[in-house]
């Protein structure tokens, strides 16, 4: 197995867009849904991705076997994690109120990770892991010295390997009562962080 780390090209950017959506439990498909005339929810993320200084394909490493994308890590800077007013303006109060979850609960100047995802026949193997190095030098080199992130409570596998990264629950957040997390059976998430050695 002769895997590479490398960043992510304009070119990724549809692919990067289903990993988000994939791992998130269909959460762009239902921000974005009937958002944009003639565009789908993920071909929507993807404009985004291509156009966004923050939320922007700039900031994802990808792990690649061969010419074959296994693995993939999206991060930014936590001060990005906010809902804008342009947000408002065009979400509904529901879709708004499930990206305060995440906006409402962050650890400030931190190097936050919005989706790390490794395929299924690839895992186990030490790939999440040199992801997680990559956000790490990503944090050290914006200045930060902290990673965070959020993870659903039922994904034990996840939170044992951040917790083995050297990640710590900072807090849990309840989700029950919003309907795209009790559709999908997601009681919790819990916020994490981890503090980086110079």
């Amino acid at each position: 197995m002769s895997i590479k780390y490398l960043s992510a090209q304009l070119q990724d950017c549809h692919y990067i867009a289903s990993w988000i959506n994939i791992i998130g439990h269909g959460h762009i498909e239902y921000l974005f849904d009937g958002l944009v005339s003639g565009k789908t929810p993920l071909q929507h993320l993807a404009i985004v991705l291509r156009n966004d200084v923050n939320y922007s394909y700039k900031n994802v490493d990808l792990a690649m076997d061969g010419e074959s994308i296994i693995g993939l890590l999206f991060s930014y800077h936590s001060d990005a994690n906010v809902v804008t007013a342009e947000m408002k303006s065009v979400l509904t109060k529901e879709r708004i109120e499930w990206l305060r979850i995440f906006s409402d609960n962050k650890i400030d100047n931190s190097w936050y990770i919005n989706t790390l995802g490794v395929k299924r026949e690839y895992r186990r193997r030490g790939i999440a892991k040199k992801l997680l190095h990559c956000a790490s030098r990503r944090a050290l080199k914006n200045g930060l010295q902290c990673l965070s992130l959020h993870v659903y409570e039922g994904n034990t596998s996840a939170i044992d390997l951040y917790e083995k990264y050297g990640f710590i629950k900072e807090k849990r957040v309840n989700l029950s009562g919003h309907p795209f997390a009790e559709a999908r059976r997601l009681s919790a998430n819990i916020l994490m962080r981890c503090k980086l050695r110079v």
